[in-house]
C-alpha cells in the first residue's frame, strides 16, 4: 500500500498552514494569503473565502454530532495568529468569536469525537477546553513552553499535548486522574495524534523522527532519522495506518510504525516545503497535505489488494473507476468491473466482491464454472454518507457509516436487503470503529464497548438486539474475532486484551462454568479459520494454530496437544515483528509483515477433513483418518469431539491413542452406567460442569444419582439439601457422611448435619437395601450406550454390563472404597 499523488495546486500564494475534510468530501485549506480554499476530492479548486488574519490551525466538527438538519457538519473551528479563534460556517460566516483566548498565537485546535468540546494550545503554554458556544470550561495546564500540538483520545477523556521535547497526557476532567509525562524527542515536538483505536499515540518532532506509543508512554516503535524534521502526522480514520509529513516528503506508515520502504515514502514536488498538515477523507482513501511554498496535494492509497481463496481485487492505479479481479488458479484469468462513480473501499471474502464507491455499494460475485466475475451488481445499494468499514461473513455483510446524518452500522444481505441496524452502547461513534474491535458472524456481532473498552458486547444479526452475556474483563480489549462456522448455541468470541492476552469465550454462556480460557500470551493478531472452528495467532513472531479450540471447555488437560506451533524458521522466513493474519482458509494462514508482504503459512490439511467427519457424524471414518495420520494433536481433537458429542466409542479409542489411561477407564466406567441421564450427567462432570449435571439428572427424575453425585464430589451441604428438599435419602446423606468421617477420624462439625442426626434414624441395613434397589430401578429404564449417548460410529455398539452403579456396588462392600472405575471417574470429577 502506498501513496499516489494524484494533484498538486499553488492556489495559495503564500505558506498553507493547514487542511481538513468535512462530511461532505470537500477539502479545505488556510494560508498566509488569509484565504480558506475550497477543493474537491480531485484536488480542483471551488472557491475562497478571505479573512482578516492569519490562520494557524483549523479543525472540522464531528460527523453527525450537532444538532439541526446538517447534524452540525457544516461548522469548523480556526486558530489566529493573534490568540483567537473561532467557530465559522462552511460558507464562512463567522458563528462565534472569541477573543484573547491566548496570550500570543492560538497554535493548534481540536474538537473531540464527541463534539462536545473544544481544545485549544498556545504560546503562552495554556491548554484550555470550551464548550460548544465557545464558553471556556477549563484550564488545564499551564505550562512554562509553547505547546504545538493536541489531540484528543477517542474515548473524550484525555487530551494528547506536544510542549518542548515532552509529550503530556491530561485528564479532560481537571479533577481526574494524574498528568503523565514523558520524554518524547530529542528536539521539539511538532506534531502529535491520536490513534482512533484509542491504543497508540503517534508524534514528531525537530529530532526528524516519529514515534509511536503507548497512552502510558512506553515507545512502540522509534523510526530512523530522516533528512528533516517531522511536521505533521495524521491517523487514518480505521486506525490501520498513519502519514507523517516532512520536507517534501510523505510517508505512509503501518499501525505499528514501519513504513515499507519500496512505498512508504512519497517524494513531493520541488518547491513544496515542509508538509505542515495532513488530513485524511472521512473513508480513509485520500490524503491531503499543504506545505510551506503554497502548495495542496491530495494523494490516493493505491496497492492494497484483497485476497480470498483464488481470488485478488484492486483498483486499477490507471483509472480509480474500474476494479480488477484475478483468478490465481486458473491461468490469465482476468476480469475488470467498471464502476460508475471513484471505487473507496474494496472487501472480497466468501466469494462476494464489496465495491464501495462514493455514492454505492455494490456486490458482485463469480462465476463458479469459469471463475470469472460479472460486470453486473448482484446488487447495488445508494448511499448518502461515507462508508468507513466494511466486514463480511458466510450469510451478510456489515456496513459502517459516518457522515452529515450521523453515523450507522447496518447488517445487509448480499442480496441487497436491509437484515438490520446495529444499535447498542457499543456503536456509539460507528465511524471510528475498525475491524479490530468489530467482529461479524452469520448470526451475531461482537463490538468493544467504545466507552468501557473493557466490556465486549453481542447483538444478534438478525433483529439487531443484544444476545448472549457479555464479557467484561479485567483490562482494555484490543481485538476480538468470532468463528465463523456452526450455529449460535456453537458461536465462540476470541479477544486480545491490552497484556497482549487472547482468550476464547462462548456467546452464549450457560454460567460461571464457562468462564474465559487462556489460550496465548504476547499476541499479534488472531483470526478464526473461514471454513473450521480452528483459531490461529500470531505469537511473539510464531504462528499458534489450535485445531479445537473448545477442548478447553471439554478437556483443558488435553487442550495443549491440540495446538500447533511454527516457528519462523519452519516456516522457511522471518514474521518480522507485528504481523497480522490476513486469510485463514482451510490449511493456507496468510500473514502480512509490517513491510507488506504476504508469507502463506500451512497448518495439517487433516484438521479440515476430521471436522468434516464429525459435522456428518462419520466416526469410523475420523478414527481411520487418526490412524492413518498418526499424529497425535489429530488423536486429541478427535477425543474432545467425541467426549463434546457424547460418543463414548470413539472417545474411548481416541484417548487410548494419546494414553491417557485414567480417562479410559473414566469412559469405560461410563458406559456402564444404564440409563442414558447417568450417562450425560457424568460426560457434563468430566467437563467441569457440576450445576449442568445435577440440572440433567433432575430433570429426568434421578433425584438418588444427584444425591450421589455431590457426595462423591464432597459437596455435602448441597447433597443433603437436595436430600431434604425431595424428601428422600436423607439417612443416606447422613450414613455416607459418618462413614466419611470415620474413615478421616474426623468430628462433626456442620450444624446442619448434627440437628439431622438428632431428628434422622439412620439405619445401615435399610440405606443400603433403598441404595440396591435404585440400582435396580435404574436397569430397569436401561439403555445401551449403541442407542444414545456413544451412539455414532455407524451404529457400533458396546458391551454394557447392565449392573448397578459404581456408587451401589462401592456401598455394598465392606471398606466403603469404591470400584477401579469408579475412582477414575471420582478422580476425574473433582480434578
Amino acid at each position: 500500500m502506498r501513496l499516489n499523488v494524484t494533484s498538486t495546486s499553488n492556489v495559495h500564494k503564500e505558506l498553507v498552514a493547514c487542511v481538513g475534510w468535512n462530511a461532505f468530501n470537500e477539502l479545505y485549506s488556510c494560508g498566509d494569503d488569509k484565504t480558506v480554499s475550497r477543493w474537491d476530492i480531485n484536488g480542483d479548486a471551488g472557491g475562497k473565502v478571505r479573512t482578516d488574519r492569519y490562520v494557524t490551525d483549523m479543525h472540522w466538527f464531528p460527523a453527525g454530532k450537532g444538532g439541526g438538519s446538517t447534524g452540525g457538519n457544516d461548522v469548523f473551528a480556526c486558530s489566529f495568529s493573534d490568540g483567537c479563534f473561532r467557530i465559522l460556517t462552511r460558507g464562512g460566516r463567522v458563528e462565534r468569536h472569541v477573543p484573547d483566548a491566548h496570550r500570543g498565537a492560538c497554535v493548534s485546535l481540536r474538537w473531540n469525537p464527541d463534539g462536545t468540546a473544544l481544545a485549544t494550545c498556545g504560546e503562552d503554554g495554556a491548554l484550555k477546553t470550551w464548550g460548544r458556544n465557545g464558553m471556556l470550561r477549563a484550564v488545564l495546564e499551564q505550562l512554562q513552553h509553547a505547546i504545538h500540538a493536541i489531540s484528543w483520545s477517542p474515548s473524550c477523556d484525555a487530551v494528547a499535548a506536544g510542549c518542548g521535547k515532552d509529550l503530556y497526557v491530561k485528564s479532560a476532567d481537571p479533577g481526574g486522574r494524574k498528568t503523565i509525562r514523558w520524554k518524547a524527542h530529542d528536539g521539539a515536538v511538532l506534531a502529535v495524534d491520536w490513534s482512533p483505536r484509542g491504543d497508540v499515540i503517534v508524534s514528531g518532532g525537530e529530532d526528524c523522527r516519529y514515534r509511536v506509543w503507548d497512552a502510558f508512554g512506553r515507545t512502540l516503535y522509534a523510526s530512523p532519522t530522516m533528512d528533516h524534521p517531522t511536521t505533521s502526522c495524521a491517523w487514518a480514520p480505521g486506525g490501520d495506518v498513519f502519514a507523517v509529513g516532512s520536507f517534501e516528503r510523505a510517508y505512509l506508515c503501518d499501525r505499528t510504525g514501519w513504513s515499507s520502504p519500496g512505498g512508504g515514502k512519497c517524494q513531493l514536488a520541488d518547491g513544496f516545503g515542509s508538509v505542515f498538515g495532513l488530513a485524511w477523507s472521512p473513508d480513509g482513501t485520500t490524503l491531503a497535505g499543504c506545505g510551506g511554498g503554497g502548495y495542496v496535494f491530495v494523494a490516493g492509497t493505491v496497492g492494497d489488494a484483497k485476497e480470498w481463496g483464488d481470488a485478488e481485487a484492486s483498483v486499477s492505479e490507471a483509472d480509480p473507476h474500474a476494479v480488477i479481479v484475478r483468478c490465481v488458479s486458473r491461468e490469465n484469468t482476468s476480469s475488470t468491473i467498471e464502476l460508475r462513480d471513484r471505487a473507496s473501499r474494496l472487501s472480497l471474502a466468501h466469494g462476494y466482491l464489496v465495491c464501495v464507491t462514493t455514492n454505492q455499494v455494490c456486490v458482485y460475485r463469480a462465476d463458479v464454472q469459469t471463475g470469472r466475475w460479472s460486470n453486473q451488481p448482484a446488487c447495488v445499494l445508494d448511499v448518502r454518507d461515507v462508508v468507513t468499514l466494511v466486514l463480511q461473513c458466510r450469510a451478510c455483510f456489515l456496513l459502517c457509516t459516518g457522515g452529515a446524518d450521523g453515523g450507522a452500522a447496518r447488517v445487509y444481505g448480499y442480496e441487497g436487503r436491509m437484515i438490520c441496524e446495529l444499535k447498542t452502547q457499543g456503536f456509539a461513534r460507528p465511524e471510528s470503529l475498525s475491524d479490530g474491535v468489530v467482529a461479524l458472524a452469520p448470526d451475531t456481532c461482537a463490538v468493544v464497548d467504545r466507552n468501557d473498552a473493557r466490556v465486549v458486547r453481542f447483538l444478534d444479526t438478525n433483529a439487531g438486539r443484544p444476545v448472549g452475556t457479555d464479557v467484561t474483563h479485567d483490562l482494555d480489549v484490543v481485538h476480538v474475532a468470532l468463528s465463523q462456522n456452526g450455529q449460535a448455541p456453537d458461536r465462540r468470541c476470541a479477544f486480545v486484551d491490552a497484556n497482549r492476552d487472547v482468550y476464547v469465550v462462548p456467546v452464549l454462556r450457560r454460567g460461571a462454568d464457562e468462564n474465559h480460557a487462556l489460550l496465548a500470551t504476547m499476541v499479534d493478531d488472531v483470526r478464526w479459520s473461514d471454513t473450521t472452528d480452528m483459531l490461529a495467532a500470531m505469537c511473539d513472531g510464531t504462528l499458534h494454530a489450535w485445531y479445537y479450540p473448545d477442548a478447553f471447555y471439554v478437556d483443558p488437560d488435553l487442550a495443549p496437544r491440540t495446538k500447533l506451533v511454527k516457528h519462523a524458521g519452519q516456516a522457511g522466513v522471518d514474521f518480522g515483528k507485528s504481523p497480522r493474519i490476513v486469510a485463514f482458509d482451510g490449511a493456507r494462514c496468510t500473514v502480512r509483515r509490517v513491510d507488506g508482504a504476504r508469507i502463506a503459512c500451512s497448518v495439517s490439511a487433516h484438521a479440515p477433513v476430521l471436522y468434516k467427519h464429525v459435522l456428518a457424524n462419520q466416526w469410523d471414518r475420523a478414527i481411520r483418518l487418526c490412524r492413518f495420520v498418526k499424529d497425535d494433536s489429530m488423536w486429541a481433537c478427535l477425543a474432545a469431539m467425541a467426549v463434546a458429542n457424547k460418543d463414548l466409542n470413539t472417545a474411548e479409542i481416541a484417548y487410548a491413542a494419546v494414553e491417557e489411561v485414567e480417562k479410559v477407564q473414566f469412559v469405560q466406567a461410563i458406559k456402564k452406567i444404564p440409563t442414558e441421564e447417568g450417562r450425560m450427567a457424568e460426560l457434563a462432570l468430566f467437563r467441569r460442569k457440576p450445576d449442568e449435571a445435577e440440572s440433567i439428572l433432575l430433570q429426568a427424575g434421578a433425584v438418588y444419582r444427584a444425591i450421589d453425585m455431590h457426595v462423591r464430589l464432597f459437596n455435602w451441604r448441597r447433597a443433603l439439601d437436595l436430600a431434604v428438599q425431595h424428601r428422600t435419602h436423607v439417612d443416606t446423606v447422613l450414613y455416607r457422611r459418618a462413614r466419611y468421617l470415620e474413615e478421616a477420624q474426623r468430628r462433626e462439625t456442620d450444624e446442619s448435619f448434627k440437628e439431622y442426626s438428632r431428628s434422622v434414624q439412620v439405619d445401615e441395613e435399610a440405606v443400603l437395601a433403598k441404595i440396591a434397589q435404585e440400582g435396580e430401578k435404574e436397569k430397569e429404564r436401561a439403555r445401551p450406550v449403541g442407542g444414545g449417548v456413544g451412539g455414532g460410529g455407524g451404529g457400533r455398539t458396546s458391551r454394557d454390563t447392565g449392573g448397578a452403579p459404581p456408587s451401589v456396588r462401592s456401598m455394598m462392600r465392606e471398606s466403603g472404597s469404591a470400584s477401579g472405575g469408579s475412582s477414575a471417574r471420582s478422580r476425574a470429577s473433582r480434578r
